[in-house]
């Protein structure tokens, strides 16, 4: 569906983020057991056979997560902002406490715990409405990413940076469904892309990251175990999350996921910057430049699901050596006008007749054209949307272009 610019479009340009979580509750009297913790690394209700049973064999074994006391681990209940306060807390294992302002854990057996994740700062009072916590409440994966980024700015300022840059740009781009189709909180969307970018956590199969959703006992000790050996690197050292944060400061990951490298200016020179066609069909601005390595057999990059479909008409561009480049396009005509007449004597880069696929429209609410040949763009409306267009990637390889004001971009491949 073809969107005409609106305060929709440019609330999320202002900011732009697997196995299903179990729908049990846990009765809130198991949750006074979290106290007194049962001294055991292997359950009766956690098989070998269990997707999750060397997970949980590690945390327990770490007294991260631990059992019941009628030997159960109960892997498919929900864990509670008590219980993941808990957990953490024991992987920090700080000293200093920060009294709890909260009027609904004065005795709770987790006052410990969500004090202490006051102090560390994985726990962030503004969060909470009413001076209340409740701690009872099973965490949502949106909650569950803003706590697991806090806890890693912690420990290296260098993730606060990237949430503080990301939360702060208006290009940012987090590759899930609800990122345009709603659904989330904005504020929450900077912790979701460190959680994507890292690998701490991961969309389900139709790539949502269903952020008002649930966690289990038993994805709860994979996310652990990831989370302790996160903490031991830099952001540097996720492709993932440099690219999203490529993305936040320059509109583009051209320089994290290709081989190019930019000679004479960037995409941000020209980003929001207007170019007038020749064939005189309207203006137009670029306001995401997104890779895909499409070089190989394989696609790769943190947009990758967002865009390609290698099932598809898209797969012809896989193993040749090839970069798929999604262009984000506000469009103004000056006649009711196709995709496919704008693009005619246009600059490739500014105006592209390749549509992104139709699944990826649909699945991730992407604004787009439903074809070239039909006048969808009509003449004294403005309109954003997606297309893509394709450059190769071999050494001496270069591309560029320029806006009406003489600002450009230019990249190549050294050779």
């Amino acid at each position: 569906m073809l969107h005409k610019k609106s305060s929709n479009n440019l609330m999320a340009k202002a900011l732009a983020t697997s196995v299903m979580a179990a729908a049990l509750v846990i009765p809130v009297a198991t949750e006074n057991v979290q106290a007194a913790p049962v001294a055991k690394t292997t359950f009766k209700d956690v098989t070998k056979s269990h997707w999750a049973y060397e997970s949980i064999k590690q945390v327990a074994e770490k007294g991260l997560v631990t059992g019941y006391e009628d030997g159960t681990y109960k892997p498919s209940a929900q864990v509670t902002r008590a219980e993941f306060a808990t957990f953490l807390s024991r992987i920090f294992d700080g000293k200093d406490r920060t009294t709890a302002k909260f009027k609904d854990v004065d005795s709770h057996w987790a006052i410990d715990a969500i004090q202490e994740g006051l102090s560390v700062g994985f726990i962030q009072g503004s969060d909470f409405a009413n001076n209340k916590f409740e701690p009872n409440k099973p965490m949502t994966r949106g909650e569950m990413s803003r706590w697991l980024a806090n806890g890693l700015a912690h420990a290296n300022p260098e993730y606060a940076k990237v949430i503080e840059e990301m939360a702060n740009s208006s290009l940012t781009l987090i590759p899930i469904p609800e990122f345009y189709g709603g659904g989330v909180n904005k504020k929450d969307l900077p912790y979701i892309g460190v959680a994507l970018g890292t690998g701490l956590l991961s969309g389900y199969e139709d790539f949502s990251f269903k952020p008002n959703g649930n966690t289990t006992r038993a994805e709860v000790a994979t996310i652990l175990i990831r989370f302790m050996d996160t903490m031991k690197k830099a952001p540097s050292d996720f492709t993932g999350l440099k690219e999203l944060l490529e993305v936040a400061n320059t509109g583009t990951n051209i320089l994290t996921i290709t081989n190019f490298k930019a000679r004479t200016g960037g995409y941000k020179e020209v980003l929001g910057k207007p170019h007038t066609y020749l064939n005189k069909t309207g203006v137009a601005t670029i306001e995401h430049a997104i890779f895909v390595d499409t070089t190989s057999s394989k696609p790769k990059g943190i947009f990758k699901d967002m865009f390609f479909n290698e099932k598809g008409e898209n797969k012809i561009l896989l193993n040749k050596g090839i970069y798929a480049i999604y262009y984000e396009y506000t469009f103004k005509p000056s006649r009711d006008v196709s995709v496919q007449s704008v693009s005619n004597g246009s600059d490739m880069h500014f105006a592209s007749n390749l549509l992104v696929d139709k699944s990826k429209i649909a699945l991730f609410n992407l604004s787009s054209p439903t074809g070239t040949s039909k006048n969808e763009f009509m003449k004294g409306q403005t309109y954003r949307y997606w297309a893509y267009n394709k450059t190769g990637g071999q050494p001496g390889r270069d591309f560029g272009s320029r806006t009406d004001d003489g600002s450009m971009f230019y990249y190549e491949v050294p050779k």
